[in-house]
This record gives C-alpha cells, sequence and structure tokens, in this order.
C-alpha cells in the first residue's frame, strides 16, 4: 500500500503542476491535456485498487498463519 500511495501522490502532484502550468501558459495542446489528465487519473485509480488488493491478501495471509482464519 506504500507504494501505491507514494505513486499515487507523485502522479496527483506532477498533474497538479501540468494543471497549474496549463491555466498561465499553454504547454500542450487541450486534446494532449484532456489525454494527460485521463492517464493521471486512470494511474491513480488502478495503484490504489491494486495496492488495497495486496494489502488485503497479506492481511488475510497474516491471519491464517496466525490461527485466527481456518484455510
Amino acid at each position: 500500500m506504500k507504494i501505491a500511495a507514494i505513486i499515487s501522490i507523485t502522479v496527483i502532484i506532477a498533474w497538479a503542476l501540468l494543471t497549474i502550468l496549463q491555466v498561465w501558459i499553454e504547454v500542450v495542446s487541450g486534446a494532449v491535456y484532456l489525454k494527460l489528465s485521463m492517464t493521471a487519473g486512470i494511474i491513480v485509480i488502478v495503484s490504489m485498487v491494486i495496492g488495497l488488493a495486496v494489502k488485503d491478501y497479506l492481511s488475510e495471509k497474516k491471519m491464517k498463519d496466525d490461527g485466527f482464519i481456518d484455510s
């Protein structure tokens, strides 16, 4: 989950900087900006979903190993 959070925060910060630059000076065309925004959103969502799935799997595995959950 830690790696997923780092990836998500990094992508969000990069997107925020791009947005600020796009507002003040048009760095990329509108179509490219839209594509980059959608890609950033997808990366954030996918990384968080994968992070949550791994965290849940590891948590359940630890509970099984400790005998709290039957196999």
